[in-house]
C-alpha cells in the first residue's frame, strides 16, 4: 500500500510541472520510470497507480483551465463529438490520459521483472 501511494504522489508531483513544459506523451515516460523504480509485486497495481494517478492530474487540470476559459473549447469539443457535455469532455480526458499512465506504469514494471529478480 505504501508503494502504491508514493507512486501515485510521485506522477502527480513530477508530472504537473512535465505536462506544463514538454509534451503529452512525457507522462507517459515519467510512468514507466515510475513503474520500473517502485517495486509492486503484481503489475494490476503498477496499472491502477498509473490509472488513478493520470486520471486525476489530467481531469483536474482539464478542469481548471475549463472553469478558466467559461466552458467554450469543452462545449464545442462536446458538440464535436455528439452533444457530450464540458464534464464529460473532461471525463473522456480523464480517462484517456489513465489509460496512458496505467498501461506505461504496468509496462515500467514487467521492465523490472524482465531484466532482474524481484
Amino acid at each position: 500500500m505504501k508503494n502504491f501511494l508514493i507512486s501515485i504522489f510521485l506522477i502527480i508531483a513530477i508530472g504537473f510541472p512535465l505536462q506544463l513544459l514538454l509534451p503529452w506523451w512525457s507522462i507517459a515516460m515519467l510512468t514507466i520510470a515510475v513503474g520500473f523504480l517502485i517495486k509492486f509485486d503484481n503489475s494490476l497495481w503498477s496499472f491502477i497507480a498509473g490509472f488513478l494517478a493520470v486520471l486525476l492530474l489530467w481531469s483536474g487540470y482539464a478542469a481548471y483551465l475549463d472553469m478558466s476559459n467559461a466552458h467554450i473549447l469543452s462545449q464545442k469539443m462536446g458538440n464535436l463529438f455528439g452533444n457530450i457535455s464540458s464534464g464529460g469532455v473532461i471525463a473522456l480526458t480523464g480517462i484517456i490520459g489513465g489509460l496512458v499512465g496505467g498501461f506505461f506504469a504496468m509496462t515500467g514494471t514487467l521492465g523490472r521483472k524482465l531484466i532482474g529478480p524481484n
